[in-house]
């Protein structure tokens, strides 16, 4: 069982929604609605058809449709910054 954390987010206009996607941004999937600010922590679990997946596309649409991209390899641990770019931690 795959999940994600949200630990912060700047810039997005809530609510927003959420959807996990393959890396070519298709068949994507809701995963959230996030209706309050980050911080505190958000957690997702995210869909079974993922659970295999070595990499997966996020995509982020806030209420203004302000809609951001980003590839994350399933073991790593990553942050998508407001400008769509990917921070992995090493």
């Amino acid at each position: 069982m795959l999940q994600i954390e949200i630990t912060l987010t700047s810039g997005v206009t809530t609510p927003f929604n959420l959807f996990v996607c393959d890396v070519y941004g298709n068949q994507c999937v809701l995963i959230a609605t996030i209706n309050t600010s980050v911080p505190p922590p958000i957690e997702i679990i995210l869909p079974i058809q993922f659970n295999s997946a070595p990499a997966l596309g996020l995509k982020l649409i806030d209420s203004i449709g302000c809609e951001k991209f980003g590839i994350i390899y399933c073991d790593e641990k990553a942050k998508i910054y407001q400008d769509g770019e990917i921070f992995i931690f090493m």
